[in-house]
Order: C-alpha cells, then sequence, then structure tokens
C-alpha cells in the first residue's frame, strides 16, 4: 500500500497545511472534500500492477533513459495500433 501523503511532509509543514485549511471557506471545504473522496474513489478502483509488470516498466524507462534518441511511438500510433486504424 502506498504511503499517505501527509507522511511524505515535516511535522511543521503539516501543520501549516492544517492551518490553511482551516481558512478555508465552507464552499472551499466542500470542493476540497469532493475532490478528495473523487481521487480516493479513483485509486481504490485503479488496479495494482504485479511484480512482472513493474518489473517490465522499470525495464523500459531505464532503456528509454540511456537511449533517450531512440524512436518511440506516438500516442496517436498507439491508439491506432491498439484500436486497428491507420495512423
Amino acid at each position: 500500500m502506498a504511503p499517505r501523503p501527509m507522511a511524505r511532509y515535516h511535522p511543521r509543514m503539516r501543520a501549516q497545511i492544517a492551518d490553511e485549511l482551516t481558512q478555508l471557506s465552507a464552499a472551499e471545504k466542500r470542493e476540497l472534500g469532493e475532490a478528495l473522496i473523487a481521487s480516493a474513489e479513483a485509486d481504490a478502483y485503479a488496479p495494482a500492477l504485479s511484480e512482472a509488470q513493474r518489473a517490465e516498466l522499470r525495464a523500459r524507462l531505464a532503456h528509454h533513459r540511456a537511449h533517450p534518441e531512440a524512436p518511440g511511438v506516438t500516442l496517436q500510433e498507439l491508439k491506432a495500433r491498439l484500436l486497428g486504424t491507420a495512423a
């Protein structure tokens, strides 16, 4: 499970964030709350990567970093391949 976002911040920074949150208007707090709930719901439905998938992603990233000049595939080309249409 991923670390909770607030755990990444220094205690003083957490206190500052908490102070800033208390200064939000009711509408801003509601908007923030709705955004947090939507984010949590999206995270809950996101499939976890298997270790094999993580290894593949690491290998691809390492290859890209070692060979940044190598031609890649554009998003348009990828969509065309996946949809079986011409790019």
